[in-house]
């Protein structure tokens, strides 16, 4: 009985010895992700992760690639698309390209990815997590910071917030009284204008009539001296033979200036004055010139007494030669015309100056027309005063109202960017961003200025949309798209930008660091180590 026993003890022995050498690694499910694990049990055959097949649970790990997305293999380089997962014991948890198995080189920071080698991998996860937990230090540390700023930030927010309610409010009460204010200076101003304008409307009617009646003075006496130079045989009438010596008239040049040509100007073979006045002058008035006066010889002479006005006036008349009775009557009319004109001259101001005359420029008002215009000016000086202070009240609530309209966070954890720029300096150009306005690109060196882009939207991440801000429809590029600028934000103690690139042709990019960035959970999570899994 004895014997059946040691051969018992020995099998026994013989078992342990082949589990101990090599079948219990068959035990070992290595690769899997510690969340995956419950999908490879060993008593029930494995259904690949993607559905698409059900094997036996030993082929899991055995160096053939039997699923189509590589999960029968995790701890193999069986599969092209397969991951391998590194525990990683004391740090994180990683997944590597299941290629990277056996391949030599320790891939995992706890060297499991080289279990089948004969090479020796240090065990570095210790370090790496002390670096790892002094950045997530350094990180809390910044957040920390950074929130209590953020925190100053969002209280003046809340109290800018009120202070621009309270003065909008006040403002829009101005601007009521304000409004009433300009409906009683706009009718002073209506009562001080009317008297004013028949003033001035008196003023400026007599003046246009006496410059009407002296230009028709002037006009006539043109007419009689072009007559009497006209007509050269003072019969007091203009012939065709006498207009036909002023070839300047003619306006085909190329021909010469014929009888026809000259009875169309006149409208008969001769016109008298008053024919000339109504039908001829104003055909040659432009281009009439006096023919040159034939040559003499210069007269003895002869000493005569100063003549007055009066007579150098009789001695012209005579020197006319024209004894119609017609002309006589004309020039004796406008002299008439000329003496009532300087007598009638009333207006008690510089009317009587005949610079005025000449150059259309309406004399001084009288003493009273003054008055009434001082007085008017008064009162539209105090309404345009009324009515600029409304249009100041009306800019500064359309101001509050835009800022009120910005959307600066949640929290208002935004507002310190209102009003505010940033300078970017690289070697080239400075980049300047304008919160919620524009962005521009600035040659160094007094170069051209460059819009990259005017305010858009914020384009953040669906969880916080408030990590960064687009700037769009910036100056086109040379055959290419409108410039634009996206802004990224980031935990920082100060507002500024760190770097500006372009990553794509006119598509800009900029970090901005900002206490606004940084994040509450961040700043209170401990500092203890814990297992993180990708």
């Amino acid at each position: 009985m004895m014997f059946p026993s040691c051969v018992n003890l020995f099998l026994l022995s013989c078992l342990l010895t082949l589990i101990s050498g090599g079948n219990v690694e068959q035990t070992i499910l290595r690769g899997v992700q510690t969340s995956l694990l419950s999908m490879y049990v060993p008593s029930k055959p494995f259904n690949c992760l993607d559905g698409s097949l059900t094997i036996p649970y030993e082929f899991i790990n055995d160096d053939y690639c039997d699923c189509r997305d590589g999960s029968d293999e995790p701890g193999t380089s069986a599969c092209p698309n397969g991951r391998f997962f590194c525990e990683n014991k004391g740090y994180v948890g990683t997944l590597i390209p299941s290629h990277f198995v056996g391949d030599g080189i320790c891939d995992c920071c706890d060297g499991s990815d080289e279990y089948e080698t004969n090479i020796v991998c240090n065990n570095t996860c210790f370090e790496l997590a002390q670096k790892n937990q002094a950045e997530r230090e350094a990180k809390r540390v910044l957040h920390e910071a950074g929130v209590a700023k953020k925190k100053e930030i969002i209280a003046k927010s809340i109290a800018s917030n009120a202070e621009r309610q309270k003065r909008l409010i006040e403002f829009e009460e101005d601007l009521k009284l304000a409004e009433n204010e300009l409906k009683g200076k706009e009718e002073l101003k209506r009562q001080a204008e009317l008297p004013e304008k028949e003033a001035k409307d008196k003023h400026q009617k007599l003046w246009e009539e006496q410059h009407a009646k002296y230009e028709a003075i002037l006009r006539n006496r043109q007419i009689r001296e072009m007559f009497v130079d006209l007509d050269t045989n003072g019969d007091s009438l203009v012939s065709i033979d006498e207009l036909q010596q002023h070839t300047e008239l003619d306006l085909d040049t190329e021909n010469e200036f014929s009888v026809d040509e000259v009875r169309t100007i006149l409208g008969a073979d001769s016109v008298n004055l008053d024919d000339f006045n109504t039908t001829v002058f104003d055909q040659i008035s432009n281009s009439y010139k006096k023919l040159p006066e034939p040559t003499r010889p210069p007269p003895e002479p002869t000493p005569l007494p100063e003549p007055s006005l009066e007579t150098s006036d009789n001695q012209q008349d005579d020197t006319t030669n024209v004894p119609s009775s017609s002309s006589s009557s004309h020039e004796h009319h406008t002299e008439e015309d000329m003496e009532t004109y300087r007598q009638s001259s009333s207006i008690p101001t510089s009317l009587e100056h005949e610079k005025h005359i000449h150059d259309d420029t309406a004399p001084e008002y009288d003493e009273e027309t003054k008055r009434l215009i001082q007085i008017a000016d008064q009162a539209r000086n105090e309404f345009n005063a009324v009515d600029g202070r409304i249009l100041h009240i009306k800019q500064q609530i359309e101001d509050l109202k835009k800022q009120s309209n910005v959307d600066t966070g949640p929290q208002g954890e935004y507002s310190a960017f209102i009003d505010q720029c940033y300078d970017y300096e690289e070697r080239e150009y400075t980049y300047r961003v304008c919160m919620f306005k524009d962005a521009r690109q600035i040659q160094k060196g007094g170069g051209s200025e460059v819009t990259i882009g005017y305010w858009d939207s914020w384009t953040g991440p669906v969880d916080n949309k408030y990590l960064r801000m687009k700037y769009a429809n910036g100056a086109t590029c040379w055959n290419g798209p409108s410039r634009s600028l996206t802004v990224t934000f980031r935990c920082g103690i100060e507002h500024k930008p760190v770097d500006v690139r372009e990553p794509s042709r006119c598509e800009y990019a900029m970090i901005f660091e900002t206490p606004s960035a940084c994040d509450e959970t961040i700043a209170v999570t401990t500092s203890h180590s814990t297992h993180v899994e990708f």
